[in-house]
């Protein structure tokens, strides 16, 4: 650190010589001497701008969902670390900040535990060697940058550093069978990484179990330091926990022993998000005690998601009204006990209820009486949340979501549900007239869907996401278009259809609507692109035309049978796709100037008019916004 103190100190002086201002012109304009213009190189950037661009490198690490934008940006930033001694200092904190994210592939997951490796005492690693395990022969004197990468980790993925050390124990370089190799690996780096973290700390604690069908032998915190001592935790400000596996008598200890280390060692987590599944809700009550006590130890909890909140946990979520701005609950067991967390939370602004995975947990049997059982209740009671994600497609919840979009009485900016009924659309229409972002899931009868046409336009939307099915939509879709053109309001800039729309259909929308897109998704596409990106590309040339984001789903017949992957695991960024699209996008252009031979040439001229990538499947949730925060926001200054 005393390194980059004193480039920060050059850099002052450096920034204060440019200021130097000539008597030839005006006080408000700054004249560089020549002199200091041609003595300028790389080295000479100062040391808070070259922060500010190595940050926002790093800043598609921590939010990309993707391993290959992720891979390719770390690269990127190694290639920075390797210019000068400078930079390195800047660029390797940013690079192990989150080593474990995902799991590499064979080579740089070798490189990755290697590193860690290096850290180990003499004696660990002959252990290793004894072990007959294939270590890298090069020592931890012989680098020529020394950096402890173990203390600059702050957000530390668990479950990850696992599988990337049993990734490195049976796959690559060493190639041994069974468990115990990698149990003692993650025990000799798992104990080194928690001591060396032991005085700054982590900043997040993630644990994931990605598959249901994984192996739920995993190696806990008191296997990986004996002596209990848990420093690296009183730093911590967000935890997540995922795990798929129910609790049972077998691995019930294995869940209270993680618990009762966070209990003993945070009390100042801003955030926490915790998936734990018990086959019935009041099987197991020790779970939740000890989440009542987790939650209750926190001083000032701002986002919660939990997948289940018996009265003892709703009632420790009361104790954090003054402070919680994202709440996350999914599954109901008590009605009343959260509609007055929710009445009474004044700084609450992102509501998600979701659908619990057991649906015989969620409790239906409510009344509008009982909305006013325990507090008072009435339609001048105003939340002041901003976003609600309502992912029930079950009726029974109906008067429920009616119940919140009363509340929110015209607060509401983003509605994103998978039911809607008639008398739910009757209430956006009086209630919630500011929405500017509409997401909407759901098998719409013809007659629902006319009426559904008829509430849109009043809205000033700038987002309009709408899923139907392929057999519904096919059957009104062509009585509806043209209805469904003029109903899309002015102010709309992204649609995402993920229902039946042909070529013809998409044409009738485009020039027959008001608003002047900015992003189009289509879901749903015939087999052939090419009818689809001639009427885009006729539709780009239009004046004042402003699109500029065009995505598609990837179909297996565009290319070849090589191409055998699902629609949503492939990089936007993808080479074949684009390159295939762009072909098509080619061919759609020439097609149209044959077509416009006596037209003039300079409207055809633009070769890009918009950008096509692959379009993801929409997800109905805030969660991930949430807790996926960029490495920016646990940056040391």
């Amino acid at each position: 650190m005393r390194i980059v103190t004193e480039m920060k100190r050059k850099s002052k002086v450096l920034r204060q010589s440019l200021k130097l201002t000539s008597p030839k012109f005006s006080k408000n304009k700054r004249s560089i001497p020549s002199y200091i213009h041609e003595q300028l190189t790389i080295q000479d950037i100062p040391i808070d701008c070259l922060e500010r661009i190595f940050s926002h490198i790093s800043n598609d690490i921590n939010t990309s969902s993707e391993i290959s934008n992720y891979i390719i940006t770390i690269s990127t930033l190694f290639r920075c670390a390797q210019v000068n001694k400078l930079w390195s200092t800047l660029v390797i904190p940013i690079l192990w900040r989150r080593p474990f994210y995902f799991v590499l592939s064979d080579e740089q997951n070798c490189a990755l535990i290697n590193t860690l490796i290096l850290f180990l005492s003499e004696q660990d690693k002959n252990h290793l060697i004894d072990q007959q395990l294939k270590l890298e022969s090069q020592n931890i004197n012989d680098r020529l940058i020394k950096f402890n990468y173990l203390q600059l980790i702050k957000l530390f993925d668990y479950d990850n550093f696992i599988k990337s050390v049993h990734r490195w124990v049976v796959r690559y370089p060493n190639t041994c069978t069974g468990f115990e190799k990698s149990r003692l690996v993650t025990q000799l780096l798992g104990k080194l990484l928690l001591k060396e973290n032991g005085l700054n700390g982590f900043k997040t604690f993630n644990y994931f179990r990605a598959k249901i069908y994984d192996n739920f032998d995993f190696i806990s915190l008191y296997k990986l330091i004996p002596q209990n001592s848990f420093g690296c935790f009183n730093s911590l400000v967000q935890l997540e926990y995922r795990n798929p596996h129910k609790v049972n008598k077998l691995n019930l200890n294995e869940f209270l022993d993680f618990f009762n280390i966070i209990i003993l060692n945070c009390n100042d987590l801003r955030s926490i998000s915790l998936d734990v599944r018990k086959e019935d809700k009041d099987d197991h009550l020790e779970i939740d005690y000890t989440i009542s006590k987790l939650l209750s130890n926190q001083k000032r909890l701002e986002h919660l998601s939990i997948n289940h909140c018996s009265q003892m946990i709703y009632s420790t979520i009361y104790r954090h009204i003054h402070y919680l701005t994202y709440l996350h609950i999914k599954g109901i067991s008590d009605m009343s006990c959260l509609l007055k967390i929710i009445s009474t939370c004044k700084e609450l602004r992102i509501l998600e209820l979701e659908q619990s995975w057991n649906k015989i947990d969620d409790n239906y049997n409510f009344s509008p009486s009982d909305f006013t059982k325990n507090f008072s209740l009435s339609h001048t009671t105003r939340l002041r949340i901003d976003h609600l994600y309502f992912n029930y497609n079950d009726e029974r919840a109906e008067s429920l979501l009616i119940c919140l979009l009363e509340m929110t009485n015209l607060n509401l900016k983003t509605l994103s549900t998978k039911l809607i009924t008639y008398n739910i659309m009757r209430i956006i229409s009086s209630y919630c007239t500011n929405i500017t972002s509409l997401n909407i899931s759901h098998n719409f009868s013809h007659i629902d869907f006319t009426s559904f046409l008829n509430i849109i336009p009043a809205f000033p939307l700038r987002q309009l996401y709408l899923e139907i099915s392929y057999s519904s939509s096919r059957e009104y879709m062509d009585a509806e278009i043209y209805k469904l053109a003029s109903s899309l309001p002015f102010t709309l800039e992204n649609l995402y259809l993920k229902c039946h729309i042909t070529p013809d259909y998409l044409d009738i929308l485009l020039n027959r609507s008001r608003p002047k897109l900015e992003s189009l998704w289509l879901y749903n596409v015939s087999d052939y692109y090419m009818d689809y990106l001639k009427i885009l590309y006729h539709y780009s040339l239009v004046p004042n035309n402003r699109l500029k984001d065009v995505r598609f789903n990837w179909n297996k017949s565009l290319n070849s049978s090589r191409r055998n992957r699902r629609s949503s695991s492939v990089s936007c960024d993808d080479e074949e796709f684009q390159k295939t699209v762009s072909k098509h996008l080619k061919d759609a252009r020439q097609s149209i100037l044959k077509e416009k031979r006596k037209e003039k040439k300079e409207l055809f001229d633009k070769k890009h008019p918009f950008t096509i990538s692959e379009v993801k499947n929409h997800v109905f949730s805030h969660h991930d916004k949430i807790f996926e925060r960029k490495l920016s926001d646990y940056k040391e200054h």
